[in-house]
């Protein structure tokens, strides 16, 4: 079975955000080309061009349908040191493949918009999060609002025409005044995709002692904020195609849609997660040990466990009821709970249409506790 999608995580930032759950470090520039030139020997160990290692050869003529770098902040490391690796991709990539790249708006001159087209992007993923310099100052993101506005600017004038934004609702001290400005504001950019997610904060962790009155606040008001946030979009012609994403009819994000259709792939980079059959793997949270291993020895960073069937199966459960579209519902039934489904499809969160199992409106807005009930024990 040929792998036919690559994730590639650079975690390097300018700064860290409080409520960032990835694996991510401030600075540590120094490391970066170290790190770069690992993540290739990497994908000549876990992505060979070899003939019936996987890969075909030749540049476009391989089986990657997809590539993601995401991160942390890739654009930080700019256009020259990213070419390499994109490169490298580009080699194991068939005609007309996504290639990605996520982006901190601030990062985005004009030179790099260039630099990534040239280098064979076609696709990129800004982190917005709000237009609000108060909720940015609360989130502790850098750069300025006006920056996401000059990086779309910059990236249409490269050529890339595929561009997503990356929004946030229950933001410490956010209102739906402030959400629907947000919004206003994003669609006014005519994005082609739009990722609009609740803040979700560890807990324990500092950002969450620090925000602990209004983080309770924003909570009750977070289904108020979704409905607002999915009537908006659908009505300006987007498609809710997935949980927390929006898209132009043709624009969905083909390399996430893998992901919840349960495809195999593959990730390079320190943390990144590859699955492969009933084989899962991460790499460990770790710069250097990252770094080292760029000799060859992968199986010394890497931690594996096997996949049972069943579990497969309820991670498609999982996985594809996140989608608009559902799931086939015989590809899942073996750990569906009847008797919960039962009674989701008589209160309206469920529905079979031609032996497909899809979330209703009503269920869409409480997926979790949809999908908990109906995984069977």
């Amino acid at each position: 079975m040929k792998i036919r999608h690559l994730y590639i995580h650079f975690p390097f930032c300018s700064s860290r955000c409080g409520y960032c759950d990835f694996f991510s470090q401030a600075g540590r520039l120094e490391l970066a080309p170290a790190y770069a030139e690992a993540v290739r020997a990497e994908m000549e160990s876990a992505c060979p061009r070899e003939a019936g290692a996987g890969m075909e050869p030749g540049a476009h003529g391989g089986a990657l349908d997809t590539v993601y770098l995401g991160g942390g902040t890739p654009s930080l490391l700019g256009a020259d040191l990213l070419a390499p690796v994109l490169s490298s991709a580009l080699d194991r990539c068939a005609v007309g493949a996504e290639v990605t790249v996520e982006a901190n708006p601030s990062t985005v001159t004009a030179e790099l918009a260039a630099g990534l087209a040239e280098a064979g992007v076609n696709r990129v993923s800004l982190g917005a999060q709000s237009f609000d310099s108060v909720l940015r100052r609360n989130l502790g993101r850098a750069g300025a609002a006006e920056a996401i506005a000059t990086a779309v600017g910059n990236l249409r004038r490269a050529g890339i025409g595929n561009i997503g934004l990356d929004l946030m609702f229950s933001i410490p001290g956010q209102t739906a005044a402030d959400l629907e400005r947000d919004l206003d504001l994003a669609l006014a950019l005519e994005p082609e995709h739009l990722s609009c997610y609740e803040l979700t904060v560890k807990k324990g962790s500092d950002f969450q002692r620090r925000w602990r009155k209004e983080l309770k606040r924003a909570a009750g008001k977070g289904r108020d904020f979704y409905e607002l946030t999915v009537d908006r979009l659908q009505g300006a012609g987007y498609r809710w195609y997935e949980t927390s994403n929006f898209a132009l009819p043709g624009k969905e994000c083909r390399h996430n849609l893998a992901y919840w259709g349960g495809a195999d792939h593959v990730g390079l980079g320190a943390g990144a997660w590859s699955t492969v059959g009933e084989l899962r793997w991460r790499n460990i949270e770790s710069l250097e040990s990252y770094v080292e291993a760029g000799a060859g020895d992968w199986q010394a960073i890497r931690e594996t466990e096997h996949l049972d069937p069943l579990q497969k199966v309820a991670e498609r459960l999982l996985l594809g009821l996140r989608r608009d579209r559902g799931v086939d519902r015989g590809a899942v039934e073996a750990v569906l709970d009847k008797r919960q489904e039962k009674g989701l499809l008589r209160n309206g969160f469920l529905v079979n249409e031609g032996g497909r199992i899809c979330l209703t409106r009503q269920g869409r807005f409480v997926a979790n506790e949809v999908c908990a009930r109906l995984l069977r024990d």
